[in-house]
């Protein structure tokens, strides 16, 4: 099908397609996603936890309760897919009689096909995950044989050539797997009309489609490159009106900050509409495809329904419901997001490693910038030398502060303490050297700030809970100290020692809810701490601080949603949004939130990582 025809296709077709992708999203919304909560629920239930985030991730996965619900969970998800181009494959069938059926009988029609598609989603996701297995566990090998001789901040943030060695030969490896990939996937292309037309079992489907494609191989390449072709102009009119409707309303220079946010938010409306539209026309477009593609191989279709009278009635009714649902939904969104902007400032500013932006990470130096800054807590992390020292550090060596393979661990203090931790910021702290805890906690008492102590852990720790405790305890600063980890388990030992002590959680990436885990507070990455995560943590009794926040939009964007706590290399800068936010009316703020829908703004300083 080329593309002048298949355009054609769609512009005689594309109210049923519309409504039919809408009542889709409905049902990905009521249904799905509460069902895919339960069943994330059921496999972290059966696996004896709640939640699992960042290393623990990768573990559950390797596991057979965590393999077995992760393959089911990607196959119901995929099965929404399948049933929505169910659905769309009969409107298409159906158009080119001009009588096009109703996308109610439609939807019908595809649920009646559930079991038949979860059943070839499953082996589908088996499938793919068999091609791809062979690859990762090649790079895996790579990443283990060349790439754990040093922390690994040290390779993201210095490239050195046996890194970018790793990667160049990762991709080279990923041709060959595209190309298999993109091989099985054209030949799998013709399973689901086999599927859902012709009640083929989907164990035997995947052969079938093979031979069919095979048969007519020009046809079927053709047919999908044409689409794609299609799906790529497409998607890229979304794009254009957006970048357009920027240039339009910087332009206009707005002064006002309420008219910029009713600007910006119905730029953002339109955004999305056409967003929804050209999904709906991608996949009414493929299922055209494929439906030509399935009779051109020699498919029948003696399974499908005939439009019904009544039908015409039935799609018109049909567009008037989801016009009103949509109105009723956007009105609702409107409402939810003036009701998650908080007008009130009562937000810490959190120093990472103090203040990292503007003196070396983790160093007195800092440690005292982030002061003068008028940071609320100063954010630090610490390990164990080799003579048990407590000193302040966050790698596990020091190749990336200094070119130095030595192992925290491995060294003693003084030997330490001849590295020199400043000079790749500036050589005008070419004198700093890696302090103890004791020292921070010197230079913290004497302030009015706080201190956050991250618990490093990199399986070489002697008694780090305990010797924290000691010196915490001895400058007399329980009071003003919260304790933190990667490790819940490192947490839980130092509640032990100590109940009464904040203890927190860090989290880079997350599956489950990480709010009912046993932490005081949840310090999140900003890509987990969404305005429904915030909520529940606040329910459940827990503060939430998010890492690491550099930029004046994000950081205002954050106090507006209620956070309790920012975490960021640019104290002085967050205190200046806190002070210029004091000044700004409620539409001022909502703008500012609302100019992030249109992407993150590149901060100018290159920041040495982004890790917690």
């Amino acid at each position: 099908m080329r593309p002048a025809i298949l355009l054609s296709h769609l512009r005689a077709c594309w109210q049923p397609l519309l409504i039919t992708h809408l009542l889709y999203t409905l049902l990905a919304i009521t249904v799905l996603a509460p069902l895919f909560g339960l069943m994330l629920k059921l496999t972290l239930m059966a696996a004896g936890t709640a939640a699992a985030v960042d290393q623990d991730i990768a573990r559950l996965l390797l596991s057979p309760t965590g393999f077995i619900g992760a393959v089911f969970l990607i196959s119901v998800a995929l099965v929404f897919v399948g049933l929505e181009l169910g659905a769309l494959l009969l409107i298409a069938r159906s158009s080119r009689s001009g009588d096009v059926i109703a996308p109610i009988e439609a939807i019908r029609f595809s649920l009646s096909r559930a079991s038949q598609l979860l059943g070839l989603t499953i082996r589908l996701t088996l499938r793919v995950l068999l091609i791809l297995l062979p690859y990762l566990v090649v790079v895996a090998g790579l990443v283990f044989a060349l790439l754990t001789d040093h922390d690994i901040n040290y390779y993201l943030a210095e490239r050195p050539p046996v890194f970018t060695g790793t990667v160049a030969a990762a991709l080279v490896l990923a041709v060959p797997l595209l190309w298999v990939l993109c091989l099985r996937l054209w030949h799998w292309s013709l399973v689901l009309p086999i599927v859902l037309m012709e009640g083929v079992e989907p164990a035997a489907a995947f052969e079938l489609s093979k031979q069919r494609v095979m048969a007519y191989p020009a046809q079927v390449r053709s047919a999908l490159l044409h689409w794609l072709l299609v799906v790529i102009g497409l998607s890229a009119l979304p794009l254009l009106v957006l970048t357009l409707g920027m240039e339009i309303i910087l332009g206009t220079g707005l002064t006002s900050l309420a008219t910029l946010a009713l600007a910006l938010g119905l730029l953002g409306a339109l955004w999305s509409a056409l967003n929804v539209l050209i999904t709906a026309l991608n996949f009414g477009g493929f299922a055209a495809v494929i439906n030509d593609l399935h009779d051109i191989t020699g498919g029948n279709a003696a399974d499908m329904p005939s439009p019904s009278t009544g039908d015409t009635r039935r799609s018109s009714m049909g567009a008037l419901g989801i016009t009103t649902v949509i109105c009723v939904l956007a009105v609702g969104a409107l409402a939810l997001m003036l009701h998650q902007v908080d007008f009130r400032d009562d937000v810490a500013i959190i120093a990472h490693r103090g203040a990292a932006g503007s003196a070396p990470e983790n160093t007195l130096a800092s440690i005292q910038q982030a002061i003068a800054d008028g940071t609320d807590w100063v954010e630090i992390d610490v390990q164990e030398s080799r003579d048990g020292q407590v000193v302040v550090v966050h790698d596990s060596d020091f190749m990336k502060l200094a070119g130095d393979p030595i192992k925290v661990w491995e060294g003693d203090l003084a030997r330490l303490r001849n590295i020199d931790v400043g000079s790749w910021y500036d050589p005008a702290f070419a004198s700093e050297r890696i302090p103890t805890l004791a020292e921070v906690l010197t230079v913290i008492t004497a302030s009015s700030a706080n201190l956050v102590i991250e618990l490093k852990y990199y399986g070489h720790d002697q008694q780090l809970e305990q010797r924290v405790v000691g010196l915490v305890e001895a400058a007399d600063m329980a009071e003003r100290v919260a304790i933190m980890s990667l490790k819940l388990d490192g947490v839980h030992k130092l509640k032990a020692l100590r109940p009464d002590w904040t203890g927190g959680l860090l989290a880079a990436t997350a599956i489950g809810d990480i709010t009912r885990l046993s932490a005081d507070f949840l310090a999140v990455n900003q890509g987990l701490a969404s305005p429904a995560f915030i909520r529940r943590a606040h329910k459940a009794g827990k503060q939430v601080f998010v890492w690491t926040v550099n930029d004046p939009i994000s950081l205002s964007h954050w106090m507006s949603m209620g956070v309790d706590g920012v975490i960021t290399d640019e104290p002085a800068l967050a205190r200046q949004v806190l002070n210029e936010r004091a000044e700004l009316s409620p539409a001022g703020r909502l703008a500012i939130s609302a100019a992030l829908f249109f992407g993150k703004p590149e901060t100018l300083k290159r920041y040495r990582d982004n890790s917690p």
